[in-house]
């Protein structure tokens, strides 16, 4: 007994201070732990947690039932990144001076943060009970409905939120946010619109420029997700709608420069690159994707975004055994997405089980509009059916979304030269030659065709365009078929 008496007192001395600091410093002259309270908030001000939490321990030991202690000690660990040490700091002090709004409050955000919803719901139904009319706490008591997927719970707390406080903005976001989630766009934009108007920063922009990219509206969407990143360079979000929008529109330069600048501003993470992939997939670069999957495993090896996106690009590059190591963990999960579809339909191919293989496919374009290269897969598998019109049918549907990829304008021309079909096996490699005026592969192809037509209708004009198109290749496949062109042209 005296010696806790005696320990009191030492650590009332080791406060170190004359009275009259004591004096400012509490205003309570009965209660010596609220010096320690006091001296650990202003360590907090200064974001020193450590020596605060030292000091909030060191006035436990002259009580253990002051509220105070343990909010602050909750507080500091929080700071420290100690979640769970800083929930059972702040339920001690819940428990010890339960009319605390604000010990409530933070403690439900603690628990929201450990994922513990339920638990977080309870102490904000506790925290309304102290502070009914306080817009914070239904602003939190929201965001746990959100998590929760709750969606017309946490709309109706976010609104009671701003119709408490109009100027509570950040309630206001997350109505809209919410709103979005319901698929009820007008309304949402017109809260993320008078945000912008009145409080722009890079949550509003970013959230509207989502919005557009929901409604398809790309051009919106990059306008407002380029404000986003402006106000913050740091906005990782705002990044990768950018690189993802360009990807669907198959811009690789641009969708590239977005994934790029996130990586120069440090913002790697297992997300990123997830979405770089996911990128360079849209743009049928395949082994490029697979590099980045595998630097999102290196992040977080569990990931099944990257798993499924490693398996795709495996069995694209014809490594089905390393693509059937993916399927087989992404089964154990019981995990399920597009990528894993094509896969499936892509092994299916190999395989020569084209009805199956085209089953899958015609599932992504179902389920994922913009997987535009099923398309192409299908096209392949319709050659194989000997099914002409569906093989038109997948190229031309294909070439209607991307105009500008080269190597289908080639297949489908290969395709149609073994119909026979020369005239518009010339138009499509004709367009092709546009985008790549001096693809030797394409010159070669378009004369060989121009030959074949000139050799059924001989006329001077068609006769001296083939030896033209000879004459801008270097590497020349068909020097015979030329000189026959010639010594027709002498002829004439």
């Amino acid at each position: 007994m005296f010696g806790w008496l005696e320990k009191v007192f030492d650590k009332i001395k080791d406060l170190n201070m004359s009275v009259n600091d004591y004096q400012k410093e509490t205003e309570n002259q009965a209660i010596p732990s609220l010096a320690y309270v006091n001296r650990a908030k202003k360590l907090i001000e200064k974001l020193r947690y450590d020596e605060a939490k030292k000091v909030l321990k060191e006035a436990l030991d002259i009580t253990q039932k002051d509220a105070l202690v343990y909010k602050y000690l909750g507080i500091a660990e929080e700071k420290l990144g100690n979640i769970d040490e800083s929930i059972h700091a702040y339920k001690l002090s819940a428990k010890l001076n339960p009319h605390d709004k604000s010990i409530w409050h933070k403690l439900a955000l603690a628990q929201m943060m450990t994922r513990n919803y339920d638990e977080a719901l309870n102490s904000f139904v506790e925290a309304d009970k102290v502070a009914p009319m306080n817009t914070d706490i239904h602003t939190g008591w929201g965001m746990v409905l959100l998590k929760q997927k709750k969606y017309e719970d946490a709309h109706e707390k976010f609104m009671k939120a701003v119709k408490l406080n109009r100027f509570n903005f950040a309630a206001l976001l997350l109505a809209a946010i919410v709103e979005v989630r319901m698929g009820k766009y007008d309304d949402a934009e017109n809260k993320l619109n008078f945000l912008i108007n009145s409080n722009p920063n890079e949550s509003s922009t970013y959230e509207l420029a989502n919005l557009y990219f929901l409604k398809g509206n790309y051009d919106g969407a990059l306008k407002y997700a380029q404000q986003s990143i402006d106000f913050n360079k740091n906005m990782l979000p705002g990044y990768l709608l950018l690189g993802k929008i360009y990807s669907i529109k198959f811009d690789y330069e641009n969708s590239m420069k977005y994934f790029e600048q996130a990586k120069n501003n440090e913002l790697e993470s297992a997300l990123l690159y997830v979405e770089w992939g996911n990128a360079l997939v849209r743009l049928y670069r395949f082994a490029e994707a697979k590099e980045k999957y595998q630097k999102a495993l290196y992040e977080d090896i569990n990931l099944s975004e990257a798993q499924s996106g490693m398996a795709l690009c495996c069995a694209e590059t014809k490594d089905f055994e390393k693509a059937f190591e993916f399927m087989s963990i992404l089964k154990e999960k019981n995990e399920d997405n597009i990528f894993i579809t094509e896969t499936g339909g892509i092994q299916y191919y190999a395989d020569k089980n084209y009805s199956e293989a085209i089953k899958c496919f015609k599932k992504s374009l179902e389920n994922s509009p913009d997987s535009i290269y099923n398309y192409y897969r299908l096209a392949k598998c319709y050659e194989q059916l000997e099914n002409s019109e569906m093989v038109k049918d997948s190229y031309e549907k294909f070439l209607k979304y991307n105009p500008g990829y080269v190597p289908v304008y080639m297949d489908y021309a290969r395709y149609l030269i073994s119909l026979n079909d020369y005239p518009n096996a010339q138009r499509k490699l004709r367009k092709a030659l546009r985008l790549e005026e001096e693809n030797e592969e394409i010159l070669n192809l378009l004369f060989y065709i121009s030959y074949i037509l000139v050799k059924e209708n001989i006329c001077e004009y068609n006769v001296k365009e083939a030896i033209a198109i000879a004459d801008k290749i270097k590497n020349f496949d068909y020097p015979e078929l030329k000189a026959d062109l010639e010594e027709i042209l002498k002829e004439k």
